[in-house]
This record gives C-alpha cells, sequence and structure tokens, in this order.
C-alpha cells in the first residue's frame, strides 16, 4: 500500500465512497465528460432522466456500488446524502483456533497490515499459526512484537502455549561490521567509562568482544589511535580470500576495576568469567514485584558512582543494562 493508503482504509465507507466519487468525476480529461459525470450524479440524485451520453457513465457507478438497474443503490442514496448512514459496526475481535488465526471482514486495515509484516494469509482472514509458520515470522521481526499485535488484534492475552512457543523459538540475525577483540576484558571495560565510547561499544558480544557498523568502525579506529590504542590485523590473507581483522591493543596497560566484597557481585563475575547463564529477581524502578529474568553476563562496569551489569537476557532476547543493587540471586547459588 502507498503512504495514504492506510490513511485512506481509517475512513468511514460513505468517505471513502464519497472520495471515490470525486475521483470519478475529475478522472477524464476532457472537461465536457467530467461536466457530464456531474450533471449525471444530479440527475439520479433528482431522480430526472438521463440523456445517452450520461448514460455510458452507469457502468463506472455500478461498479463503485452507486447504481443498480439504471438507478441509484441504497448505498448510492447514502453517498449522496439522500439517506442517513448506518451506523458504523466496529471490527469484531481476531479468534485463535485449532493452530490459525481468524480475522472477521473487513478488519481493522491499519493492524492488519501490521500483522502480515509477520503472517501471511492462507485464505483471506485465515493465518496458519503452526510451528513452520510461527518460525518464518519471528525471522520478520521481534516475536515480543508479533504477540504484541495479536492481542491487539484478539483483544485479550493469547494463549500460553501460543506465547511460549512464539518466544522459545530460535532466531539468526545477520550483522554486518566489525568485531573489535580486546586482549583484556578490564581494557573494555576503561574505555566504556568514557560517555562517547560506551555509546559506540554498546553492542557487546563477549567480555572481550564488541560489534560495530562498518560505518561507525571507520570513524572509531582514528579515534582510539589518538588515545594511544592501535590495531594492527593479525592474520595476512590473500587478495581473493575476505580479510578477517583482530585487533590487537597495546601502548595501553589493562587498568582492573576496584574490586568490592558483595557477593551477589562476586557470583556474577564468576557466571561472566565462565559465560554462563544463571537466573536472576531484578527489582525494575517503579516495580511492584521483581521480574525473573534468565541472563548471561557479558561486562560488569562502575560509572556515576552505580554498578552495572551488562548481560545478555534470554527472557526479553536482547541486550540489557542491570543496576547491580537491584539484582536479587535467589539462594545466591554459584555455579
Amino acid at each position: 500500500p502507498t503512504s495514504l493508503a492506510q490513511r485512506w482504509m481509517s475512513w468511514s465507507s460513505e468517505a471513502q465512497t464519497i472520495h471515490l466519487l470525486e475521483a470519478w468525476q475529475t478522472c477524464p480529461r476532457n472537461r465536457k465528460d467530467q461536466a457530464t459525470r456531474k450533471r449525471l450524479l444530479k440527475r439520479l440524485a433528482s431522480g430526472l432522466r438521463m440523456n445517452t451520453r450520461e448514460s455510458r457513465e452507469l457502468p463506472g457507478l455500478e461498479s463503485l456500488g452507486i447504481c443498480a438497474n439504471g438507478g441509484l443503490s441504497d448505498w448510492g442514496r447514502v453517498a449522496l446524502g439522500l439517506f442517513p448512514a448506518p451506523t458504523p459496526v466496529p471490527p469484531l475481535a481476531w479468534r485463535v483456533e485449532n493452530h490459525r488465526l481468524v480475522v472477521n471482514l473487513p478488519p481493522d486495515w491499519a493492524l492488519l497490515w501490521e500483522l502480515e509484516r509477520f503472517l501471511a494469509p492462507q485464505t483471506p482472514g485465515c493465518y496458519p499459526l503452526n510451528a513452520a509458520d510461527l518460525r518464518e515470522a519471528v525471522q520478520r521481526g521481534p516475536a515480543e512484537e508479533l504477540i504484541a499485535i495479536l492481542e491487539r488484534g484478539t483483544a485479550a492475552p493469547i494463549p500460553p502455549d501460543l506465547r511460549a512457543g512464539l518466544l522459545g523459538l530460535p532466531t539468526i540475525r545477520l550483522m554486518e561490521g566489525c568485531i573489535l577483540e580486546f586482549s583484556h576484558p578490564a581494557e573494555l571495560q576503561r574505555l566504556r567509562r568514557l560517555e562517547s565510547l560506551r555509546q559506540r561499544f554498546s553492542r557487546i558480544l563477549s567480555p572481550r568482544h564488541v560489534w560495530v557498523n562498518a560505518e561507525e568502525a571507520a570513524r572509531l579506529l582514528p579515534t582510539l589511535e589518538r588515545r594511544g590504542i592501535y590495531a594492527r590485523p593479525l592474520v595476512e590473507a590473500s587478495p581473493e580470500e575476505d580479510r578477517s581483522y583482530p585487533l590487537a591493543y597495546f601502548h595501553q596497560r589493562p587498568a582492573p576495576l576496584p574490586e568490592e566484597d558483595v557477593l551477589p557481585r562476586v557470583i556474577l563475575a564468576e557466571y561472566l568469567r565462565l559465560q554462563q547463564a544463571l537466573d536472576i529477581l531484578y527489582h525494575a524502578p517503579g516495580g511492584v514485584r521483581p521480574e525473573q529474568r534468565r541472563i548471561t553476563p557479558l561486562l560488569i562496569e562502575e560509572r556515576g558512582g552505580q554498578v552495572y551489569v551488562i548481560a545478555y537476557c534470554h527472557t526479553r532476547r536482547a541486550q540489557r543494562t542491570f543496576r547491580l543493587d537491584r539484582i536479587e540471586i535467589p539462594g545466591n547459588k554459584k555455579p
């Protein structure tokens, strides 16, 4: 659809028909033909007889549902203001049944287009929800976004098994760019203390690896060189091969962060070293009760007097930043 289609589909049926009638009247290039069409509508509204030239224009009005059997249809009388418009019927809620989504027509078109970014209809108004279709859907966008669309359409929470199935599906994202490998995790932590570099080093893959896009890398490497951090390729490849550039940093000694004798931090540091996942309870700001999360720690750092844990959150399926003082480890379990 065009950029105006969603706005047009949100109009009432009579507003859409009036808009189409205006387009039908002005469509001919010849002004006489435009005048003929305008005069035909007036004759139909007044119940007057039409001439031969005007009667040739009836098929266009019949295709719009304005005319039937040589005269105005009931809908045509509504469109021309002779009958009151019927009360619009709101779209019915979607239904999930027998591994399929049923959308009653006419739907909320804007919401339906959002849905069809993820799911393709098997037949008009019927969207299969089997494992293969769901697996394909979550490759097109975040599962959480699809769940939100489904719950807006059904006006209710989706079945727990469908939610669990969507959130449990594995996904693969292809990200083009550069991976910077640090010789020591403390060097990455030290650089992230600078706000400008912390924003550039936001996509952390492991305690020693960060991802940056190619355009950002071209600006980042000169910035690092100005700080006395130089990079050189460790592996030389032939011109025919794709070059891989692990980056070695020198002229900088690792500056370890100060350690605190805090048990949750010690446990998280051990999980970070082993690159294992653990379950935590997180007390989010304004939350009534702690949220259960499963995370794999990627980095522990201090800024502004607070200790933060950057981790991959398996519950949210994305990288997240957690404040250490809001993390509770059930039973203080060590790996």
